[in-house]
């Protein structure tokens, strides 16, 4: 990720800025309270609370109050042009008066800026559009269907958040759609007197402080933390509000024009669950190289020594864990190799922790799946989109164990100069509110971490996308058959088939079986990703088959014609269950959207990941005799058992997330208190 290389860190974790007032006038800095998660009779008295804000009474209530703001809008549609905007600049001024009150003019601003909203964008806004307007002007996770308007409704409620004067931030799945989206709503933030700007990672400082003065920003949420760290880092010791508030009031504010952010006050997340949940595993750090030659060569040569030792005789793999552990005929061997080197590498308990970290990478991290292979260089992948992301790195010597185990140049270890975990950022907003077409599953996690209430936004067209029985095999092979043999099936009848997989590998390995069949298909993956928006265009065209790795977040909408809609749309293919069902109900939603046709269908093997993984050993030993005996009711046992590795996933990575931002809230509670524990306690496997 970015790197600071000149500048310090003021010791821990920084203190927030919660919210700038607009332009040039003064900051107000304060802590947020890192309140635990609360447990026990606390804990079920929270989770009341989110259940009942987010009661169904209060949905209807939204849906009548939608109804007002689409006939208001009606009787705003004979207005003259110059009427609408002298009206919009004097709602603009008495939305700013109310300043962080805003979503208290939300009801009344909504018809202007929808009629706005007509006029410079030609888009009608639907009645379940302003009703998710609404909800995200009112603080409330929103769950859409996928192809509803979403980016619609977002533009709605942040013109309305743009008219207070306080910075709003609109953050999205990835730099394309970040610009994408602020390009194509300009039309309308400009007739409603605001500026609006896109942030993409290339951006250089100037250029990144002019976009933050914006009234709207579009931008990702990794780039808008990486930010906010390097502001910290920028301060140095007037991190601390009450050192940056006396040398206000001294008018010593030299450090104003250093700074990047001009604060934080309301966050609109696109495709929230992923943002706030799914990528929250991992705290986002600054970092800069720190030159260590003997640590390179280390790597390197421990690596020969790790490629020595055999899997249940010199250590134990557990693949649930990802964990790797030495036996003592490993100890014993490593021992027997340290004594015959020098220096640091003849300290066996120092090389020992080297070789389990060569391990890991060699078990745990695959390349085509975790990491792809870009110029000689390892690009980590991420896990959810597929996407690339260069410049990231795995940390405390992983990456250095992966780039040794492929034989290229090993890069020097980096030193941390900051971290902050997205759960905890994401609470640093005075107004918070978000946006995705799977929440329903992860409700009381947004409750319990975000204190976001939950609202669904009905169809505005009935859904009528057929979900076929998913189909179980005991190998991987017989999945992969049956896959092809489906995509032929539909190809053949001339529809459009979206393929989604886990891995790079999975992907190509499909393509060539294709090949072999003569069936030309498209492959999206973190090694083919130029052309993503226009091969994401292109999948609905009859005949088309595409082949993606994780198609959440990917924001590109898929164009079916008349044609293909009468020979029944789109079909979705699964070839393996997610550890999230979300994540599997999201790649669904890409057919059958606006109350078109289409279809969707699950296969899944006992030889997949989540199946290794995630079952329980007993359930597991039961279904392979099972399957030895050849039993009936085969595909049951199997569906039940996917059943629960899914969910057993579910819980692990809830826990996990729980986990980390406890540690997090216990690392700024001992930086407040004077202590500097930070960075002993970042989790391993985190990236910079």
């Amino acid at each position: 990720m970015a790197k600071t290389a000149q500048h310090s860190p003021s010791s821990g974790t920084p203190e927030p800025v919660r919210f700038a007032a607009p332009r040039n006038e003064a900051r107000r800095t304060e802590i947020r309270d890192f309140e635990p998660v609360p447990a026990g009779f606390d804990g079920w008295v929270h989770d009341q609370m989110g259940r009942w804000k987010s009661r169904a009474a209060w949905s209807a209530q939204l849906w009548q109050q939608a109804d007002g703001v689409e006939r208001a809008r009606l009787q705003l549609g004979e207005l003259p042009e110059r009427e609408l905007r002298s009206q919009l600049r004097a709602m603009r001024a008495q939305v700013r008066r109310r300043g962080s009150d805003w979503h208290q003019q939300v009801g009344a601003a909504l018809p202007l800026v929808a009629e706005a909203a007509r006029r410079t964008l030609g888009f009608t806004a639907y009645r379940t559009q302003l009703m998710g307007a609404l909800a995200i002007g009112h603080g409330t996770l929103v769950e859409m269907a996928t192809g509803e308007g979403k980016t619609l409704t977002i533009a709605l409620a942040a013109t309305i958040a743009g008219f207070s004067g306080k910075p709003c931030h609109v953050i999205t799945a990835n730099d394309y759609l970040a610009g994408r989206d602020a390009a194509e709503l300009s039309r309308l933030y400009e007739y409603c007197g605001l500026t609006v700007a896109a942030l993409a990672a290339d951006f250089n400082g100037p250029q990144r402080r002019t976009a933050y003065q914006a009234d709207v920003v579009y931008c990702t949420g990794k780039e808008l933390v990486a930010d906010y760290l390097r502001d910290q880092i920028l301060l140095g010791p007037l991190a601390e509000s009450k050192r940056r508030a006396m040398t206000y009031l001294l008018r010593r504010r030299r450090w104003r024009d250093r700074l990047v952010l001009r604060g934080l006050h309301t966050a609109i997340v696109d495709e929230a669950d992923n943002q706030l949940i799914d990528e929250a595993v991992t705290p986002l750090i600054i970092s800069r190289k720190q030159e260590n030659e003997a640590m390179r060569e280390a790597c390197l040569a421990v690596d020969s020594c790790a490629a020595s030792l055999l899997p249940g005789e010199h250590y134990e793999v557990f693949e649930r864990f990802k964990e790797v552990r030495l036996l003592q005929s490993g100890h014993e061997l490593v021992e027997a190799w340290c004594a015959g080197q020098r220096g640091l590498l003849s300290a066996p308990v120092w090389v020992a922790d080297l070789v389990l970290q060569s391990l890991q990478a060699r078990h745990f991290f695959l390349r085509d799946k975790q990491y792809v292979m870009d110029d000689g260089k390892v690009v980590i992948v991420d896990e959810f989109t597929g996407r690339p992301m260069p410049g990231r790195n795995w940390r405390l010597g992983l990456h250095q164990a992966v780039e040794a185990k492929e034989g290229t140049d090993v890069s020097s270890p980096s030193e941390t100069l900051a971290r902050l975990s997205f759960q905890n950022f994401y609470r640093y907003f005075e107004h918070l509110s978000g946006i995705t077409g799977t929440a329903r599953e992860s409700w009381r996690e947004f409750w319990r971490i975000y204190e976001l209430p939950f609202i669904k936004v009905p169809h505005h067209k009935p859904n009528v996308r057929r979900d076929e029985k998913p189909a179980y095999f005991v190998g991987t092979s017989a999945k992969w058959e049956a896959v092809v043999g489906e995509i032929l099936k539909m190809n053949s009848a001339g529809r459009p088939v979206l393929v989604g997989t886990r891995s790079v590998h999975a992907s190509e390995t499909l393509g060539r079986m294709l090949q072999r069949r003569s069936v030309e298909c498209k492959i999206l993956n973190a090694v083919r990703h130029e052309q993503e928006a226009e091969i994401i265009l292109r999948a609905g065209d009859e005949g088309a088959v595409t082949i993606a790795t994780n198609m959440a977040g990917r924001g590109s909408d898929i164009r079916i014609s008349k044609a293909v809609e009468a020979r029944g749309g789109l079909h979705v293919i699964l070839t393996e269950g997610h550890e999230s069902a979300r994540v599997d109900r999201q790649l669904r939603g890409r057919a059958g959207r606006q109350g078109g046709r289409g279809s969707s269908r699950l296969f899944a093997s006992f030889e997949d990941e989540l199946f290794r993984r995630y079952l329980n050993p007993v359930v597991r030993a039961l279904i392979e005799q099972w399957i030895h005996l050849r039993l009936p009711g085969r595909q049951g046992m199997l569906a039940v058992a996917f059943y629960l590795a899914q969910r057993r996933a579910e819980n692990r990575s809830r826990r996990q997330r729980f986990q980390l931002m406890k540690q997090d809230q216990e690392i700024a509670k001992s930086v407040i208190g004077g202590s500097a524990k930070a960075s002993k306690q970042t989790p391993p496997g985190g990236s910079s």
